[in-house]
């Protein structure tokens, strides 16, 4: 859980490679990354088959889990089952003990991330590689569901959800596509 660096497996590679042969096929007007190695990584190999560079942005970044930074939600879940009640009581509102980050917190820098990519890359193809956790927020803040939908909501790695900005306003076109793997 957490900003917690991680390398990526082999089986991780092989996917980031079989994502970046997907995308290699779109016309990619850039491409963002969280500086999270696991994503870094996958931008690079991205990068290389789309022939373009990658622009580090902390914003992508998974969500700060505080006090359950690199513990396995399982055990987390378990060790720390009053914090798991909490944000279940507080939703969106609630701060991971130990310097995390809320859902509200979450939500505001997608949306600076969101605001800035229309701004700049109108009617452009981009493609930002982050987090599970980052793409079920900016999911919750695109349609306004309840938050604590968001945990029913899978997220594969290296799956493909895209996004569209037409009569101002954010479009889910499709979500967690896996096709290529």
């Amino acid at each position: 859980m957490g900003q917690d660096d991680s390398p990526l497996t082999p089986i991780g590679i092989a996917q980031a490679e079989a994502v970046a042969k997907r995308l290699a096929k779109y016309q990619v007007d850039a491409i963002y990354s969280s500086d999270l190695g696991r994503a870094a990584r996958t931008s690079e190999i991205i990068s290389q088959a789309c022939r373009l560079p990658v622009v580090r942005d902390k914003r992508l970044r998974e969500r700060h889990a505080g006090l359950l930074q690199g513990k396995l939600e399982a055990d987390a879940r378990v060790k720390h089952a009053k914090v798991f009640a909490e944000i279940e009581r507080m939703g969106a509102e609630y701060v991971f003990p130990g310097g995390g980050e809320s859902g509200l917190q979450i939500e505001e820098r997608m949306a600076s991330f969101l605001n800035e990519i229309r701004e700049n890359h109108l009617e452009k193809t981009i493609v930002a590689v982050t987090h599970g956790g980052i793409l079920r927020v900016l999911l919750w803040h695109i349609l306004k569901f309840p938050y604590d939908t968001i945990f029913r909501l899978r997220s594969d790695n290296t799956s493909i959800s895209a996004f569209s900005f037409s009569d101002n306003q954010w479009i889910l076109e499709f979500w967690n596509d896996t096709g290529h793997l």
